[in-house]
């Protein structure tokens, strides 16, 4: 059995350090990150979703409190579904 809040919350720090790690790559290496994007969806072009203007701290800090607010809700249900199929 899992405990599901223990691995949600652990779910969650991963994926906030992803969520960081991938905007500290956004900063670093723009041309790197497109080129990875590039490579993983095989017929689209990303150069015409390049940002025009500065992503803001408020748009950084807003994103990672949805997408751990998601993932963690994600983790959660998806440890107590198996928590109650392993029953």
């Amino acid at each position: 059995m899992l405990k599901s809040i223990a691995f949600a919350n652990a779910f969650t720090a991963v994926g906030l350090g992803a969520y960081v790690a991938c905007r500290a790559l956004s900063l670093a290496a723009p041309d790197l990150l497109f080129n990875i994007g590039t490579s993983w969806f095989h017929t689209f072009n990303l150069d015409s979703t390049r940002a025009v203007t500065p992503f803001d701290i408020g748009t950084f800090l807003f994103g990672a409190v949805t997408f751990g607010a998601f993932v963690w809700i994600i983790a959660y249900a998806g440890a107590a579904l198996y928590n109650n199929l392993a029953k």
